[in-house]
């Protein structure tokens, strides 16, 4: 799905401001406001524009622990343990990845217990052979935004 100029225009401000109004966007990019109602409903009909979210701090609202946990998954049951994992309320990211593992997990806790209890139950499910969990020390960059 090929997006054009003035699509990547309406894509770099609202990675910018994510709440600004049509009007908005229409001024900051020069395009008519029926432009950019018709771009913004292609881009969110083609899944190009997921959602709309707050950026909220996550250590400001109690998740102090971040893990980040390599899987190896007994082949032919990969599909199955990654989409069992990425249903917790705790995961933000589920990857296939190259080399040593089969899947690294991305995943906030509020403390140890709740990382203990979550390593305990969701991660000893049968089909995951090995475990190796990394608690992140300092978050140097973390940007969910895209830059085109």
């Amino acid at each position: 799905m090929a997006i054009n100029s003035k699509d990547s225009e309406l894509l770099s401000q609202l990675s910018k401001n994510g709440k600004a109004s049509q009007r908005e966007l229409s001024k900051q990019t020069g395009l008519a406001l029926g432009t950019v109602n018709t771009h913004i409903k292609k881009l969110e009909k083609d899944k190009i524009i997921k959602g709309y979210f707050a950026d909220i701090d996550p250590e400001k609202v109690g998740f102090n622990l971040t893990a980040i946990i390599n899987l190896r998954i007994k082949k032919g049951t990969l599909m199955d343990v990654q989409a069992s994992i990425a249903n917790h309320s705790r995961v933000f990211g589920v990857y296939d990845v190259t080399g040593e593992w089969d899947s690294l997990i991305l995943a906030r806790f509020k403390n140890r217990e709740e990382m203990d209890k979550f390593i305990k139950t969701t991660l000893s499910q049968k089909h995951i052979e090995r475990t190796s969990t990394s608690l992140v020390l300092n978050t140097v960059k973390e940007e969910p935004r895209i830059t085109l």
